[in-house]
């Protein structure tokens, strides 16, 4: 791991954790918790997210809460905005790990499959819904969690559903990630003009909840068994948000999960602008406006 920059103040400021009950973002909310910041832990577990609210206390957070909402699903997400809206009126910093898959393709009440939903259009609506939140701060930090998705796994933009397609557990799950880099890459350029910094960090196997999960092929349940810990896992996650400067940050992506090597993100710029588009003309089709 490279040597530690100076860190910004963060005691007193105010950061979101959606799927930060347990594992990778569990781990971070208790990091920024050490620091003394205010942190909101999102998740579907009350149990969990309320353990997961005491620790952040016992920490030495400034004040721990946790909202519970199910991303998967459209009345979820407005549920959940509204909520982080209504806790504080400016927002330092947000990180998204919620993560959760099948071993066969579901489809959610909305009609999106069900890791497009959660995995993607979860997190590009709310980054959207909250844009305004995280610029009134004057330095607001948007992390997703992902994988180093290989290119072939690229989705197609006019399949994203699986209608046409065969479903695949790691097509699905590795577009989701590519997903999110296109939303990254078109989030950076279109707010460049506000103090709102976007970045993925890459992690590989780790040992949390999610990838222990029954549910989930045996071979990602291996892995989760023989990998790293969530809080070796979130230490990337953990630098974006706290590092004193972004300069050069927004619209990267860390690939390598034990360096901080921001690179900057060269999708295909027209794929990009492309699926802003189709996810603005999905939430409008549902009753959801986004900005």
């Amino acid at each position: 791991m490279t040597a530690s920059p100076a860190e910004r103040k963060v005691r007193g400021s105010n950061f979101v954790f959606f799927g930060g009950s347990t594992g990778m973002g569990r781990a971070a909310a208790l990091a920024l918790a050490g620091r003394g910041a205010s942190v909101l832990i999102v998740g579907r577990s009350e149990k969990d997210g309320q353990a997961a609210a005491e620790a952040a206390r016992v920490a030495g957070a400034a004040s721990a809460d946790f909202l519970a909402g199910d991303l998967s699903t459209m009345a979820g997400i407005q549920y959940v905005a509204e909520g982080v809206r209504a806790w504080r009126p400016a927002l330092h910093g947000v990180l998204h790990t919620a993560m959760t898959a099948f071993q066969g393709k579901q489809v959610t009440a909305d009609g999106f499959e069900f890791a497009f939903a959660l995995q993607y259009f979860a997190r590009a609506a709310l980054n959207r819904l909250l844009v305004e939140r995280l610029a009134a701060s004057g330095d607001g930090r948007i992390v997703h969690l992902a994988g180093d998705a290989p290119g072939l796994f690229k989705p197609d933009l006019d399949d994203l559903q699986f209608e046409r397609r065969k479903w695949g557990f790691y097509k699905s799950l590795l577009g989701t990630h590519i997903l999110g880099f296109l939303h990254i890459q078109e989030a950076a350029r279109r707010w460049r003009e506000l103090p709102v910094a976007l970045t993925a960090t890459c992690v590989g196997p780790t040992k949390t909840k999610a990838m222990l999960d029954p549910r989930m092929p045996l071979s990602m349940r291996f892995m989760g068994l023989f990998g790293t810990t969530p809080e070796v896992s979130a230490a990337n996650a953990v630098r974006a948000l706290t590092q004193a400067s972004v300069q050069r940050l927004s619209g990267t992506v860390l690939r390598r999960p034990k360096r901080f090597e921001p690179q900057a993100l060269r999708l295909d710029c027209g794929d990009a602008a492309r699926l802003w588009d189709i996810t603005t003309e999905l939430a409008a089709q549902r009753g959801l406006r986004l900005p």
